[in-house]
């Protein structure tokens, strides 16, 4: 669980569409979009993941894109290796294992009723397809 929330935080969790009543997309790098809300003016911006459809490397450059956006946390399902050290080494908080709409998503975040990840949650992928080959997968869905 989360030991609370930074004020002015810009959270990303990680979505299939472009509102908060859309569902959070488990798979962190090859989400559809990040909804970028800005805890501080209450803000929420869709942002395409631009790293969606590359052959490799779609976590570690959307990674780097939340980095360079400014994001402080992130919700998701599960987060790669590759993702979780480009993350953490930038000091960006990753909440897992987020299933339903984001925004059931980031009222358990604001709650402190989240689970921080202390290590990646999933293996590498290499092309996208998460957990054995399926996509879409939610956390949970081992």
């Amino acid at each position: 669980m989360n030991s609370g929330v930074a004020d002015g935080a810009k959270v990303a969790i990680t979505s299939t569409g472009q509102t908060l009543s859309s569902t959070v997309d488990g798979r962190f790098g090859r989400c559809e979009y990040f909804l970028i809300v800005d805890e501080k003016t209450g803000s929420m911006t869709p942002v395409p993941n631009g790293a969606r459809s590359l052959g490799g490397g779609a976590g570690i450059q959307a990674a780097q894109q939340l980095v360079n956006l400014g994001v402080q946390a992130i919700i998701t399902g599960d987060v790669g290796p590759n993702a979780f050290r480009v993350l953490a080494t930038a000091g960006v908080r990753m909440f897992v294992g987020s299933t339903g709409t984001c925004e059931s998503a980031l009222a358990a975040y604001r709650e402190g009723r989240l689970r921080e990840a202390s290590v990646a949650t999933s293996p590498g992928h290499h092309g996208g397809h998460g957990f054995g080959g399926r996509r879409g997968g939610q956390a949970g869905d081992l």
